[in-house]
């Protein structure tokens, strides 16, 4: 059964995954090309955004598990996320020609 609680802390979460995709918008939006210095930025912050929505999360439902093993994950799936965040990115630069080099 979910709570209240648990839409909150999924919106929350969702907010944390979102921060990597407005910084590649506005990317898009200044028609800069991705390389390797953006990409690793995209991958900063997600993770920021992971790890700390993921702290708010174990904090507010206190869990059992262990906390290192929800920041292990949080930090995986953050870099696997701005990773394709990143490639798709590239993947419409080149399709579109209309980003700078």
């Amino acid at each position: 059964m979910l709570y209240k609680e648990d839409y909150i802390l999924g919106s929350i979460l969702l907010i944390g995954l979102l921060l990597p995709v407005v910084y590649l918008m506005q990317l898009t939006k200044k028609r800069q090309a991705i390389n390797l210095k953006r990409t690793g930025i995209a991958i900063v912050v997600s993770v920021i955004g992971v790890v700390i929505t993921t702290i708010l999360f174990v904090v507010f439902n206190h869990t059992s598990t262990s906390i290192w093993i929800y920041l292990l994950s949080a930090i995986a799936v953050a870099i696997i996320w701005a990773l394709l965040l990143s490639g798709c990115y590239y993947v419409y630069q080149v399709l579109s020609n209309g980003v700078g080099k």
